[in-house]
């Protein structure tokens, strides 16, 4: 196999590993991205149910290996990026975890990727500190007990700036090798092992690759079994189909599941679509108590405790009042689903915002006395077809309009290296980026996709209309480079929403 090339010297230790690692798991991983396919048409035909090859792991008793004593208390994560300020203030925020997110809410870039290890690398020692333009020099606390977590890109996703005869290497690969060389001797040391979140796994054999790899880096490094500890972010309905099976095959690193309700309600659309299906309604009324989220919300909890890990609430990407005694109603709404989570017996949760932090903790705190929930056992029956029942309302100019400024703010944003932005309240990421591109899209596609008040058709021309009129309002007062990448955001998104088929993530 030819050596590792790259615009950055990885070091030989990272060459090394990420070499091994391709010569061990590529193959497979690539197999497994073709087998996604079948899986996805059993689903589209109707065939939506558990494997019947699998039923022995759901209906047997068996618990994943204990939790470390370090990792028995979670109560509220904190959800961000992987730059400098992002860690330190993730880390002196006071919460549980810090995860930092390499894909949703990290730039695609090389350069903010490798950016975003070497930052890691000193995260993981609590050595980072920043120059704010007010309050002077900001440093990690250096006895901060809050736990650093990191969320890798998924098995589909390529690094195409490490080269391996002369193709792009698995990007999943290349950042465990970067975190297994620079930051787990660290992290094993100061908070009892590396933890993981995991996103876009897909079943129980994609959920086999990663144990299999942890395995190998355990090994490779030395450490102890069970040393990586990953939490599964189930956001596809084949995974949440499987959640009993995804954590048998991680066994001996499993933490947990959570779920990313953007994601989950997206790969939704792509599955069940077509001119008469009836559609979803505006993105905002998409909430917890949605059906298909109750649902999966419950199975989660059942699943996680019968099986001895953490169930962890959905993210909030909900952001603080502004102005001080104004709280709108999705704030009120997003401490109602953190206290309804903690009734329900979540062992924590996920929020986005420093100053959400502790809003959220109260809200456990009320209803989580000891350090997690595993002892509560639910049983509520849920059943294949309750994870697939679509959400009902009506969709509104106003929604229309915000689903569409979303799409091109978050574009053009992603262009210029930043990985998230702030619209109407609240931080959108990729996952909300690919969750308002398919709504458009259905939309325009379906015969349903009409505004509820006006009877006005979502078609082609409408979206034309609104979709440049709104970009020239957004960005009518940007320099000549943002006017551009605005021309462009506008025609990729007419492009895919456009399309015959659902749009896929674009490269942004």
């Amino acid at each position: 196999m030819s050596e590792v090339t790259t615009e950055r010297t990885l070091g030989p230790r990272v060459q090394d590993l990420l070499n091994d690692l391709l010569q061990r798991f590529d193959k497979r991983r690539q197999e497994l991205m073709l087998l996604r396919e079948p899986r996805r048409d059993r689903l589209m035909n109707g065939e939506v149910d558990h494997l019947p090859d699998t039923v022995h792991v759901r209906t047997t008793e068996w618990r994943v290996d204990p939790l470390p004593e370090a990792l028995q208390e979670r109560r509220v994560e904190l959800l961000g990026g992987c730059t400098r300020s992002e860690l330190i203030n993730g880390l002196n925020a006071g919460a549980k975890s810090y995860i930092a997110d390499l894909w949703n809410l990290t730039a695609g870039d090389a350069w903010s990727v490798v950016r975003a290890h070497r930052v890691l690398e000193r995260a993981a020692r609590l050595e980072l500190a920043y120059l704010d333009p007010n309050e002077g020099r900001i440093r990690a606390n250096p006895k901060s007990p809050t736990r650093l977590m990191v969320a890798p890109r998924p098995l589909h996703v390529l690094e195409t700036s490490v080269l391996v005869a002369d193709e792009p290497v698995p990007a999943a690969l290349f950042d465990m090798a970067m975190l297994a060389v620079h930051c787990a001797p660290a992290l094993i040391e100061r908070q009892g092992g590396l933890y993981l979140y995991l996103r876009d796994v897909q079943g129980h054999l994609e959920a086999r690759l990663w144990a299999q790899l942890f395995d190998e880096l355990e090994q490779h490094l030395g450490m102890q079994r069970g040393s990586i500890r990953a939490t599964v972010m189930i956001d596809s309905i084949a995974g949440a189909l499987e959640a009993d099976e995804i954590l048998f095959e991680l066994m001996h690193h499993a933490a947990g599941l959570s779920m990313d309700p953007q994601g989950y309600a997206a790969d939704h659309i792509s599955l069940f679509r077509g001119a008469e299906v009836p559609v979803f309604p505006d993105r905002e009324t998409i909430g917890l108590n949605a059906p298909f989220l109750r649902a999966l919300g419950l199975h989660t909890i059942g699943i996680c405790h019968r099986r001895g890990c953490h169930a962890i609430g959905a993210p909030s990407f909900v952001l603080p009042p502004r102005e001080v005694g104004r709280v709108k109603a999705d704030y009120l709404e997003m401490l109602a689903d953190k206290d309804r989570e903690s009734t329900d017996g979540y062992d924590g949760t996920i929020v986005v915002h420093e100053d959400t932090v502790n809003p959220a903790m109260v809200e456990f705190n009320k209803n989580m006395a000891r350090a997690n929930q595993l002892f509560y056992q639910r049983n509520d029956g849920i059943k294949p077809v309750d994870l697939i029942t679509r959400p009902e309302g009506s969709i509104t100019v106003e929604s229309l309009v915000s689903t569409i400024r979303t799409v091109l703010r978050v574009l053009v944003y992603r262009w210029q290296g930043n990985a998230w932005v702030v619209q109407g309240g609240r931080l959108h990421d990729r996952s909300s980026l690919r969750l308002a591109l398919r709504l458009l899209w259905q939309w325009n596609h379906a015969k349903q996709g009409i505004i509820t008040a006006t009877k006005l058709d979502i078609h082609e021309d409408l979206l034309r209309y609104l979709v440049r009129k709104e970009a020239d309002k957004m960005f009518t007062d940007g320099d000549a480079r943002t006017k551009g990448l605005a021309a462009q955001a506008v025609s990729l998104t007419l492009d895919l929403v456009f399309a015959h088929e659902v749009p896929l993530e674009p490269q942004a």
